[in-house]
């Protein structure tokens, strides 16, 4: 069993917190004590509540992770909220839009959006919490990728591009970050029901479920222990790693 209050006090930032995996992260680091900003670029009156009835407090920001004045006012929200950012969970991600595509028909414009939120964006937030950590000299960021970045998957090269970029963002930030006691690590979902992931191909969905040693259906919860973890002090000598949250279908 995860000790109690392991955010005591602690400011976390969540992007894409709105639903699924963001509001799940969004309420389990409130029960466990923190101030979470709840961002989206849509409305977080429901992720908002969860935070307040699990005990935290909450900030609700609307932000657009592809554009970086948004992102930094979301940082600068947090700050004047809460006068800290100990965590961030990268979690905003384009993905529900996204259609199984062989690489050679893909549009160049869904191409360029898909890296504009999924990769740049992640920059964008990093960016923008990097004065408030370098100043505590203290931080622990979580970005979010996918398994399909360290296993492959046909259909969705863009998606599976933008994620392995994120893997390997993720180790020249903790380099970088790192002389100022700033942690940078991965969190790498298999497939997760959610509403944005319901419309999948059943056989997809299926080969996922097949492939796993625990047989059964990922959910959004089963994320949250792993980046407890990651943002708190028992991870305090652990940067720079990918830790794969899929039920062994991955296994290194």
């Amino acid at each position: 069993m995860i000790q109690p209050n392991l955010l005591d006090g602690r400011t976390i930032v969540i992007t894409g917190a709105a639903t699924g995996i963001g509001q799940a992260f969004a309420a389990g680091c409130a029960a466990h004590g923190a101030n979470v900003v709840v961002a989206d670029m849509n409305a977080v009156d429901e992720t908002v509540a969860l935070v307040e009835r699990a005990g935290g407090r909450a900030l609700a920001v609307r932000v657009d992770v592809a554009d970086d004045g948004s992102v930094r006012d979301m940082a600068a929200a947090a700050m004047k909220a809460f006068g800290r950012i100990d965590g961030l969970i990268t979690n905003a991600a384009y993905f529900r839009e996204v259609k199984l595509t062989p690489f050679d028909e893909l549009d160049p414009a869904v191409w360029d959006r898909i890296f504009a939120v999924n990769v740049k964006g992640v920059w964008h937030c990093c960016k923008a919490v990097a004065p408030a950590m370098r100043a505590q000299q203290s931080g622990s960021i979580v970005n979010i990728a996918s398994v399909v970045a360290v296993a492959g998957q046909p259909g969705y090269l863009h998606y599976v591009a933008t994620k392995g970029a994120v893997l390997s963002m993720t180790k020249g930030l903790a380099k970088e970050m790192g002389p100022n006691g700033v942690r940078v690590n991965v969190i790498a979902p298999g497939f997760v029901i959610t509403d944005a992931t319901r419309n999948r191909p059943v056989e997809w969905q299926q080969s996922f479920l097949k492939a796993r040693a625990l047989s059964r259906e990922q959910k959004p919860g089963d994320l949250v222990g792993t980046a407890l973890y990651l943002l708190s002090d028992l991870a305090g000598f652990v940067s720079g790693q990918t830790i794969v949250v899929d039920g062994g279908h991955i296994m290194h």
